[in-house]
């Protein structure tokens, strides 16, 4: 969507200010992230010859650092979780992985590796570099063409539990570095890639940021928390800026609105200053929001809707305020309004209603308001969800408690019938099952293990949960041919035939499958060492007669995970995730 041209008399004030920026009033300076560090790399040959970890001090002393330039080739920042306390990866385990992965993908073009133990100084006396090089972590995610998350599941050495995709998510500095990735202002964005192990990497889908704010991930330092905030705003800021230059009106507001779930956990207030106020002559707190919130969206009335099918009360779900949601509603917006058209950038879709957005973003308070406005509980989005099914989507406990209090139908299916247990199962929304366990039948709760691993929710924990909650780990799969979803999985498993991936083999091999196999198709082996524990049969076959051994022949799954399906009275534990290792020597 672009700016429409008007007389500058009929201009909203949000227009103005982007003609402004068009005409070059700080607009190059305000989208253009800065840096206070130089950015360092390492060539990747040369990352690849490295026998051991040295820090940032080491390298620059004996040549091996390099200051970033473009002309030269292109950049890797790689995000990870330290595997200990003080150093990021004593035993080399993860490190391993990015050796080999970029064996196997390095191309002609020279390519450099942004690694923050070799990027940012180590040592005690350079506390202030260090805080500098951090706060440049923005300006270098913008200058590199790939972001690299490497988390294969590998044992902290300090503490009891594994590293994976999911303890990386709930980083707080791994949060702000994909954020800085999504909100990147070049036109050639960087694409994001998972590194499970040398050879299980894939693109990685948009972060979901609104379920995984940055200021509520987890850090081991809690200052930093302060220092983050301002940088945070920052990439925000410049993000607006950007829209408004380029015309995406839409995605400005989104953005704009979306702050309040972007800032949770941090002290920051909304930026709520891009266009210049105007004297209001009402004291009345509520209806001062309503104004103020219709000038910075560039909306005139209530009942406007743009040509992405967004009424401003719409964008109001998103902020959460309740007070903007009440003042809107007595301003006769609609209590059951939702949006009428899809938006591919959008995280929701084509009728989606408030209560579904507020339930997803957790905006619980204004979820409050709306219930006390008597919005429609039965209310269905395009694929027949209700807001119990975004709630339990975001793992939002009390707005389900709230749902379930005003009487939403627990047990309501989607258009893939499933629950809103299901729902909450396949994000990995553990303390949703929790609640929800008591009004859902078994059969559901034995098909979410199915679902939890089909859609990368398939960790040890997630799986644990399951099964304490009495998940059958032996179910066999029998999807009906003719429902939405078995006509889904047909039309894969005819596309496998052809063109082959993660998810046209997990529709090829499904019916029949057991969670054991879904866990192989899905390299999910975290889940193939807790269903093992829990007593999974090896000796059951699909539907096309394998069984889970065959199926991690055929997918190339590491050794390790072939000598535990071969001897299920034994695992890795040490080793696990490691793609050499065969050291299965722990007992279950």
């Amino acid at each position: 969507m672009s700016w429409h041209v008007c007389a500058p008399d009929e201009a909203t004030p949000l227009e103005r200010l982007a003609q402004n920026l068009l005409g070059g009033d700080g607009g190059e300076l305000r989208t253009s992230p800065s840096h206070s560090f130089e950015m360092y790399v390492v060539a990747a040959d040369v990352v690849i010859s490295m026998k051991e970890l040295v820090p940032h001090e080491t390298l620059l002393a004996n040549g091996s650092l390099n200051s970033f330039d473009e002309s030269q080739g292109n950049a890797m920042f790689v995000s990870h979780q330290w595997a200990s306390s003080s150093h990021p990866d004593p035993n080399m385990e993860q490190f391993c992985v990015l050796q080999d992965a970029l064996k196997n993908i390095m191309s002609a073009k020279r390519l450099f590796v942004w690694y923050d133990f070799f990027s940012c100084p180590q040592s005690a006396s350079a506390e202030q570099p260090r805080q500098l090089a951090i706060r440049s972590i923005p300006t270098y995610v913008d200058r590199c063409q790939f972001f690299i998350i490497l988390c294969p599941p590998v044992q902290h050495t300090e503490q009891e539990f594994t590293l994976n995709r999911r303890s990386w998510e709930s980083r707080g500095w791994c949060r702000l570095e994909r954020m800085a990735q999504e909100l990147t202002t070049r036109a050639d964005a960087c694409f994001a890639v998972e590194f499970k192990s040398a050879t299980h990497h894939e693109e990685v889908a948009p972060f979901g940021r609104e379920k995984a704010p940055v200021g509520l991930g987890h850090f081991t330092v809690e200052s930093d928390r302060q220092m983050i905030a301002q940088v945070l705003q920052g990439m925000v800021r410049r993000k607006l800026h950007s829209y408004l230059l380029q015309g995406e009106v839409h995605n400005y507001r989104l953005m704009l609105n979306l702050q309040r779930v972007h800032y949770r956990g941090l002290p920051l207030n909304p930026i709520d200053d891009l266009v210049p106020a105007v004297q209001s002559g009402t004291q009345d707190p509520a209806k001062f929001a309503a104004e103020s919130f219709l000038l910075q969206n560039g909306f005139q009335s209530v009942s406007e809707r743009t040509a992405a099918g967004w009424t401003p009360v719409c964008f109001a779900a998103l902020d959460g305020s309740p007070l903007l949601m009440m003042a809107l509603l007595e301003m006769r917006a609609n209590v059951d309004d939702r949006i009428e058209n899809t938006q591919p950038s959008s995280t929701f879709g084509q009728n989606a209603h408030l209560i579904h957005m507020c339930a997803f973003l957790s905006n619980n308070d204004a979820l409050h308001v709306l219930l006390g406005c008597r919005a429609d509980l039965r209310l269905l989005d395009r694929y027949g969800a209700t807001a119990l099914h975004w709630a339990a989507f975001a793992n939002n406990v009390n707005g389900i408690d709230a749902l379930l209090s005003a009487g939403v139908d627990p047990i309501r299916r989607n258009i893939l019938d499933a629950t809103a247990f299901r729902v909450g199962a396949l994000a990995g929304s553990i303390e949703a099952m929790k609640v929800l366990l008591p009004l859902t039948p078994s059969q559901e709760v034995h098909l979410s293990v199915h679902d939890a691993l089909l859609h990368g929710a398939g960790t040890a924990e997630v799986m644990s949960a399951l099964i304490t909650m009495k998940a059958d780990v032996n179910h066999q799969l029998a999807t009906p041919f003719l429902s939405p979803l078995g006509i889904w999985f047909g039309c894969l498993s005819l596309r496998h035939r052809w063109s082959e991936s993660k998810l046209s083999a997990y529709a090829y091999h499904h019916y029949s499958a057991t969670p054991l196999m879904g866990s192989i198709i899905t390299t999910s082996f975290e889940a193939t060492k807790a269903l093992l524990a829990a007593g999974a049969r090896t000796d059951l076959r699909n539907a096309r007669g394998r069984t889970a051994a065959d199926l991690a022949i055929e997918m190339g799954a590491p050794d390790y995970v072939l000598s535990a399906l071969a001897d299920p009275t034994y695992a890795c534990v040490s080793d696990v995730g490691t793609e050499d290792s065969d050291m299965c020597t722990t007992r279950l």
